[in-house]
C-alpha cells in the first residue's frame, strides 16, 4: 500500500492523541503485528503544513527508514521528561542560530491568590508522578485544579520557561527497542484539542479493541519509569 512506500504520500501512522504509555505501545505493538503501518520516510517540505497538525502521529522503524533525526520544520522548544516521554512545545520563534536555548527567568514564589503549590520537577523536567498536586482543603476551585492538573500532564514543565507560541503545537515523542532494532513515535497535539475530547486514543479505535500488547514491549525496555506507574495520570 501507498504508506509503506517512500515513493507514495505520506500517511500518518494513527490519528488521536497517546497520552500514557500504554496508549503509546498499543500503537507500537499495532505496527509490529501489521494492523497499523509503519511510515518509510520523513514528511517532505511540502507535505509539512498538512501532516504536521493535531492529532497526527507516526511511528518508524530507524533501520528501515533510514531515519537518524526526525525533522518537521517547527521551531521547538528543548525537550522536557514526562514519564516515558520527551515533549517539547511551539516556539513563536525559533532560536536565532547560535543562540544557546536559555529558558527565561523566572520568580519561583507563589503567586498572590495562588491556591496550591505548583507541580514538583527537578532541573531536567522530571516529574514527580508520586506528588500530584495538593488541592486546598476546600473544594471550591476543584474544577480550576482539575484543570490545572490536566494541562501539566500535557505540557509538563514547559509552561512559561520560553515563548510559547498561542494556541501552538505539543510533540511527544517515544522509542522502544525490539530486537535490537530502535522504533520510534512522534505525535502531535494541540492542548485544547486534547481538553475538548476532540483526538481519540488508541483503544476507541475499532482496529485495535482487543489488542495485546507483547510483554517485550513494556518489561524489556529503558523505560524511566515503569509503564503501570505512568498510567496514574489518566484524562479520566
Amino acid at each position: 500500500m501507498s504508506a509503506g512506500s517512500g515513493a507514495g504520500p505520506l500517511v500518518p501512522t494513527f490519528h488521536g492523541f497517546v497520552h500514557n504509555s500504554m496508549d503509546g505501545l498499543v500503537l507500537f505493538e499495532a505496527c509490529l503485528s501489521g494492523k497499523l503501518h509503519h511510515v518509510p520516510r520523513r514528511p517532505h517540505d511540502r507535505e509539512r503544513s498538512s501532516l504536521i497538525k493535531s492529532g497526527s502521529i507516526f511511528i518508524y522503524e530507524e533501520n528501515a527508514s533510514g531515519i537518524k533525526r526526525w525533522t518537521d520544520g517547527v521551531a521547538w522548544s528543548p525537550s522536557r521528561i514526562l514519564g516515558n516521554f520527551l515533549i517539547y512545545r511551539e516556539l513563536e520563534k525559533p532560536f536565532p542560530p547560535g543562540e544557546k536555548k536559555r529558558a527565561m527567568k523566572r520568580k519561583r514564589t507563589s503567586m498572590p491568590g495562588e491556591q496550591y503549590p505548583r507541580a514538583n520537577s527537578d532541573e531536567n523536567g522530571h516529574h514527580d508522578l508520586s506528588n500530584p498536586l495538593t488541592p486546598p482543603e476546600t473544594n471550591h476551585h476543584s474544577n480550576d485544579i482539575k484543570s490545572e492538573e490536566l494541562e501539566r500532564s500535557l505540557i509538563g514543565s514547559l509552561v512559561d520557561s520560553y515563548g510559547f507560541r498561542p494556541d501552538g503545537l505539543v510533540k511527544k515523542t517515544m522509542s522502544i527497542s525490539v530486537n535490537g532494532i530502535s522504533h520510534h513515535m512522534v505525535s502531535y497535539y494541540k492542548v485544547e484539542d486534547v481538553k475538548q475530547g476532540n483526538l481519540p486514543r488508541p483503544l476507541s479505535d475499532s482496529r485495535l479493541s482487543g489488542i495485546s500488547v507483547r510483554p517485550e514491549l513494556y518489561l524489556k525496555q529503558n523505560f524511566r519509569a515503569p509503564v503501570e506507574e505512568t498510567e496514574q495520570y489518566a484524562l479520566d
